[in-house]
């Protein structure tokens, strides 16, 4: 806790975590006989469209008629030149594709295609979620005719919102009213009005991060 005169200001960080598995897995198998026909997880949608996430491994899971190979492209076409350079191996009916998408850069849409008849079904890749940022700590407080707090900063997909109380006892907090962000350095430098014609001379501070 950090005191400046009556001002007190403590730091409380209020995030959900987010947990990113390193790996994801999908299986693609030829019902029905070996029709002209994928199906994907147990789908009784023909040949299905469905997401990955980028940045992380993704797993095709092949189990298909010896008739029917799998091959991951960039277009609706069979063409070697065709292939993701990113998934390997390819053109098989039995065993993993690995899908090493990157954070960046990647396409938003992939095809898994019979390599020998051609039909196929659509992937759409989607942005991986941003991590959380490390926990904030205040660094500084000033008090003068308005408030000037220094906190560690965050990224640019999160925010910080300041947030006052006057009764830590009632839990009750609320957004500090017409504060401005500058993040510059590894440092956030948040900037507001006085409270004490909303609570007072006393009152407690805290920092919470929202993502943007």
């Amino acid at each position: 806790m950090k005191r400046a005169g009556k001002f007190a200001a403590t730091l409380w960080i209020a995030f959900g975590g987010i947990c990113q598995a390193q790996f994801h897995t999908n299986v693609i198998t030829t019902p029905n006989g070996g029709i002209l026909n994928y199906s994907v997880d147990g789908s009784a949608q023909t040949c299905p469209t469905f997401n990955l996430t980028a940045g992380m491994t993704n797993i095709l899971r092949i189990n298909t008629a010896s008739s029917h190979p799998v091959i991951i492209t960039t277009n609706r076409n069979t063409l070697m030149t065709s292939y993701y350079n990113r998934a390997a191996p390819e053109n098989i009916f039995s065993g993993n594709i690995a899908l090493r998408i990157p954070a960046t850069g990647f396409p938003s849409v992939l095809y898994y295609i019979c390599s020998v008849h051609g039909f196929s079904g659509q992937i759409n890749v989607i942005a991986p979620v941003s991590p959380v940022p490390l926990r904030n700590q205040i660094l500084s407080l000033r008090i003068g005719t308005n408030v000037v707090m220094t906190s560690t900063g965050t990224n640019t997909t999160w925010t910080l919102i300041p947030e006052f109380s006057s009764n830590l006892v009632g839990g009750i907090w609320g957004p500090v009213p017409g504060f401005t962000n500058t993040f510059a350095n590894g440092t956030n430098t948040t900037t507001f009005n006085r409270l004490d014609p909303i609570c007072g001379p006393s009152v407690y501070l805290r920092v919470r991060q929202q993502q943007n």
